[in-house]
């Protein structure tokens, strides 16, 4: 696994982060069970304003939807991108501009981060 993308099967596991290229922007899969993109010395972005300590991570699915799951197995969050619009070629970037994607080729889903 390459320290800014996520590919087909990939897990972000609770506590981990995946680094821009240039190692400005991180994209954690926290212990509170938020995914969050931070740059610039503070959060520019959360999935949820839920915490939650019983999710296993972030999993980039065959199918291309961006998952996280809890310890039981169950899905909690996803970006909505899984077949049809997305399939086993997905990955997810973090990107030296601040924003974090799901590429299919080209981009199906983004956090909007990107950086002024």
């Amino acid at each position: 696994m390459s320290h800014n993308t996520l590919g087909n099967g990939e897990w972000l596991l609770a506590g981990n982060s995946l680094w821009s290229n240039d190692g400005s922007v991180e994209f954690k899969m926290q212990g509170d069970g938020k995914i969050a993109v931070y740059w610039g010395g503070k959060c520019q972005w959360q999935n949820t304003p839920d915490q939650s300590s019983n999710n296993k991570g972030l999993n980039m699915q065959s199918d291309g939807n961006l998952c996280i799951y809890d310890n039981a197995g169950k899905a909690v969050w996803h970006t909505n991108t899984a077949s049809p619009t997305g399939n086993s070629t997905c990955i997810v970037a973090v990107q030296d501009d601040g924003n974090v994607v799901v590429y299919r080729g080209t981009p199906i889903w983004s956090s909007n981060t990107q950086k002024k």
